[in-house]
């Protein structure tokens, strides 16, 4: 057996396995407390590193949903340099007459929430699925190289309120709003998952008692299930927070469990 992967067992079994979940010390308010828990008895420091969590291997816990990564985009409408977007939807720099804010796009592209003092966000219903346009009049798309799109069509879009969009939305042609490079995002999942590939932690009765291993897997792995629609863009991107909150995330058995090959 790889000698990481014994550490990593060893970990488990002599502080995880079949232990206690004390979450007294942690804030009570925040979802991810056990996550924190349990990084912290694996002897994982918290970090925003792209690269695997210990020793060539990223670490999941088990859930329904589990979440890949957090990967902003090359840009977004709102970036201050979207040299990519401007050329695709042939836009000159008279076009845009004024700089677009991400405020601005939460608010043309996504939805209020009466409930939070009809905060916008892009997060929920306005996300697209692959190759499947919304009632937004947004879709995800994959292009000829492996670049991974959001395009707008105001034709598409069936808001009442679409028609306070500025003039240079309202364009029958599919316009690229979101784009993430095929370099950019296959430099992200190499090198979180085809390392040594990963390991999840899974319950029974609330207590952890297994630890499974599954293979690596690429860039090329990663867009193939964005096309079958098991991994999905889950954007948590609001007003009043700075973070773009772009997450990718697949369900457990259609996908994680798919590439288990030990269980201890």
């Amino acid at each position: 057996m790889d000698e990481n992967k014994e550490k990593i067992i060893k970990l488990f079994n002599d502080n995880v396995k079949n232990k206690e979940i004390n979450l007294t010390s942690y804030n009570k308010k925040h979802c991810g407390k056990e996550g924190h828990w349990l990084e912290s008895n694996m002897g994982i420091k918290a970090n925003c590193k792209n690269s695997p969590d210990i020793y060539g291997y990223e670490m999941k816990k088990e859930s329904n949903k589990i979440t890949l990564g957090d990967y902003c985009a090359s840009e977004y409408l709102f970036s201050k340099k979207k040299d990519i977007i401007m050329c695709k939807n042939s836009w000159n720099k008279s076009i845009l007459d004024y700089d677009i804010t991400r405020n601005n796009f939460i608010e043309w592209f996504g939805k209020s929430n009466e409930k939070k003092n009809n905060r916008y966000s892009w997060s929920g219903s306005c996300i697209p699925k692959y190759n499947e346009w919304n009632n937004f009049g947004q879709l995800m798309s994959v292009d000829n190289d492996n670049n991974l799109c959001i395009y707008y069509n105001y034709d598409k879009d069936e808001r009442k309120t679409k028609t306070k969009l500025p003039e240079f939305l309202k364009n029958s042609k599919d316009l690229l709003i979101v784009f993430w490079s095929h370099e950019k995002l296959s430099h992200n999942i190499n090198n979180k998952f085809n390392k040594k590939g990963f390991f999840i932690v899974k319950k029974n009765n609330n207590l952890y008692d297994k630890i499974c291993f599954g293979k690596p897997f690429d860039y090329e792995y990663f867009i193939e299930n964005i096309k079958n629609k098991t991994i999905f863009f889950d954007s948590g991107m609001y007003q009043g927070n700075c973070r773009n909150y772009s997450h990718f995330r697949s369900n457990i058995n259609n996908f994680w469990n798919n590439l288990i090959i030990e269980e201890y």
